[in-house]
């Protein structure tokens, strides 16, 4: 497993897992979904119909450091894609193992503060000549607990 520690929209460091068992568990900080780029060129990507390539970032908050200035927050880029077969191990693209992942815990939506559990299990096969297999993923997720301030208990 390899951190790519740098200039990755806001600093934080990229969560970048090599071989089949490696894994992150962190806090949600934040999700959001961002346009692909092409790997060769930097240019956004985009579907035959013009609309854009989209992939989802979280950034976890984990136990994880490399030195002292390391604050633990990690970067997780996931991509989707329903065609991959495993060539080695077993999973899903990124994208459908969150969704299945909050499926099973019984939510409809992915939200800050919520745990999760993110291990790769496995490697497509490759699906463009040249390109690297697609890495698949297994997730755990934990909705985060809803909480009352102590003011609202008392009322007015």
């Amino acid at each position: 497993m390899s951190f790519d520690i740098g200039a990755l929209d806001g600093g934080s460091t990229s969560w970048k897992p090599e071989n089949i068992g490696d894994s992150i568990t962190g806090t949600i900080n934040s999700i959001k979904r961002v346009q692909q780029t092409d790997f060769t060129t930097g240019e956004p990507l985009e579907w035959s119909d013009g609309s854009p390539r989209l992939q989802t970032v979280i950034e976890l908050q984990t136990d994880e450091s490399v030195n002292g200035d390391d604050d633990g927050i990690r970067s997780v880029w996931l991509k989707g894609g329903r065609n991959y077969e495993a060539a080695e191990g077993s999973g899903k693209s990124g994208e459908v193992a969150l969704a299945e992942a909050a499926k099973d815990a019984g939510v409809k939506s992915i939200d800050e503060h919520a745990k999760l559990q993110i291990a790769m299990t496995g490697r497509s096969k490759p699906t463009t000549r040249g390109y690297q297999p697609a890495k698949l993923y297994t997730m755990k997720y934990t909705a985060p607990v809803a909480s009352v301030s102590a003011d609202d208990l008392w009322g007015e």
